[in-house]
């Protein structure tokens, strides 16, 4: 690896921590005022009687648990893909992922 691209590389792992660790300061600015809501608010809202076969719908936790289950397998398909494409084009391909030079 050259030293340029080491520094790009290392340029683009820094700006993806930030860009990660942004994105948690807003989830917590955000996840500590609803909690605080719903503790305050949770005498306030009369119990909801049981709906016949409500046991069997899933809880928030659990759609957004298979979601991110189905997300997460659709990434590494798409993750295989790009990978099989990019091992396809390898014969015009240079090292560095760059066309090769063609001879004249």
């Amino acid at each position: 690896m050259t030293t340029a691209t080491a520094t790009a590389t290392e340029m683009v792992s820094a700006w993806e921590d930030q860009v990660l660790e942004t994105v948690r300061q807003s989830q917590d600015a955000v996840v500590k005022p609803v909690r605080l809501w719903a503790e305050a608010s949770k005498n306030l809202i009369p119990e909801l009687p049981s709906l016949p076969f409500s046991d069997q719908i899933p809880t928030p936790a659990e759609l957004v648990e298979r979601y991110f289950q189905y997300a997460d397998k659709l990434l590494g398909a798409q993750k295989e893909y790009i990978r099989a494409v990019l091992e396809a084009a390898a014969p015009v391909l240079g090292k560095n992922g760059a066309p090769t030079p063609t001879r004249s």
